[in-house]
């Protein structure tokens, strides 16, 4: 069985033209999406260089061959860019030509090779485009996987032309039978363009998405947790901690004097204090313990399977170190200090707002005695402890 190869270029051509149109009107309805932009030129230019080769192997002419075996690892060589700038790495334009210049320059000499370096080039370029988005696999974007396995089809198809072309199973302007190594190229190409569209289009939308969860649940100010994020967080932690029996441990944080400091030395000082606090206290805590911002200057930490004693260490070397580093700030002589109250459940069974209300009468009483300390609850907390007392900064 045969095919006719100028309607399924037709075809593959058409395909290519309209999954990189949708592409360019998504970058255009979104400039920050360059990969969309990108990628969509990519597929615009293999659509161009597909009708060359037709009009090269209908019309035997050698020039619009050559335009066409330049345009082809192009479609490649820009994917590949799409993805390294996707992944904040650089793509310089010298590797992002050397494909399509080789095969330019190689054609004139090597007339009967210009296939070999085309598909060749362009499967490089692919693989070398899945490589991209297999190292950037930590950051958990579902469309990255069709991605990975849509690249690197791809590029094993354009391997196997590469093989095809050198075995002579497909001669110069034949058409390629249905069954052929080099004949599924055609409908692979059609799959890879319409296909990798979607999920471009896809990894766009989730990155963002992503991009706006981060910043709802992070305080705008320092980066960490906000009120809402923390207490949720806190809330699934506690769980774990009564379900295994160990202690949990709270810290409620309150900077001192922090008003003043605000009327003293104006808001970006002030925003400054908050931002240094907070580097120190996530230096100081583990990457399982919790971290976050209450409102104002009032912070809270969670740290699960851990003893009221080590929380109190714990608080400790961050009211000592924010007190020296923040002795001066910008110019000024701040000595600026912080307050922290300390309480935990034994077993996890505590409720969280328990806990936290029991932390915050151990912060008070900081406050109240003195601040720049931290004070700890009693060995035997009452269950249901309400701190009602207003908060002296």
């Amino acid at each position: 069985m045969s095919l006719d190869l100028p309607t399924l270029m037709i075809m593959q051509s058409f395909a290519m033209a309209c999954s990189g149109a949708l592409l360019c009107f998504a970058w255009m309805q979104n400039r920050t999406a360059s990969v969309c932009g990108l990628w969509g030129i990519a597929n615009i230019v293999a659509a161009g260089g597909i009708v060359s080769l037709m009009l090269g192997a209908t019309f035997h002419l050698v020039v619009f061959s050559t335009i066409g075996g330049c345009l082809m690892p192009a479609q490649a060589s820009v994917m590949w860019k799409a993805v390294r700038i996707f992944e904040s790495k650089r793509a310089p334009l010298a590797l992002v030509l050397a494909g399509p210049l080789a095969v330019a320059l190689g054609s004139p000499l090597l007339q009967s090779l210009t296939a070999f370096f085309c598909l060749a080039a362009g499967a490089c370029y692919s693989l070398a485009t899945a490589a991209e988005l297999w190292a950037g696999r930590e950051e958990r974007l579902t469309a990255r996987w069709p991605l990975i396995v849509l690249t690197t089809a791809h590029g094993v198809a354009l391997l196997i032309g590469t093989y095809s072309t050198l075995t002579g199973s497909t001669g110069e302007d034949a058409v390629p039978a249905l069954m052929s190594l080099f004949g599924f190229i055609y409908f692979e190409s059609i799959i890879f363009a319409l296909g990798t569209s979607i999920f471009v289009f896809a990894l766009v939308n989730e990155r963002n998405e992503a991009a706006t969860w981060a910043a709802a649940s992070k305080d705008s100010l320092t980066g960490i947790a906000n009120r809402a994020t923390f207490m949720a967080s806190a809330e699934r932690v506690l769980q774990r901690c009564r379900h295994d029996r160990s202690p949990v441990s709270a810290i409620m944080f309150d900077l001192d004097h922090f008003k003043a400091i605000n009327d003293k030395y104006g808001h970006p000082v002030g925003d400054a204090v908050l931002k240094q606090f907070c580097d120190i206290a996530v230096t100081a805590l583990r990457q399982i313990d919790l971290f976050g911002r209450m409102g104002g200057e009032e912070f809270a930490a969670i740290l699960p399977a851990v003893s009221i004693e080590v929380a109190l260490l714990r608080a400790e070397r961050i009211r000592l170190t924010f007190a020296d580093e923040c002795r001066f700030l910008r110019g000024h002589r701040i000595n600026a200090t912080v307050s922290g109250g300390v309480s935990v459940s034994a077993e996890g069974g505590r409720t969280l707002d328990a806990l936290l209300e029991e932390a915050d009468a151990a912060l008070y009483r900081a406050k109240a005695e003195g601040r720049n300390r931290v004070v700890r609850t009693s060995e035997n907390p009452p269950e249901t402890v309400t701190s009602n007392v207003p908060r002296v900064a």
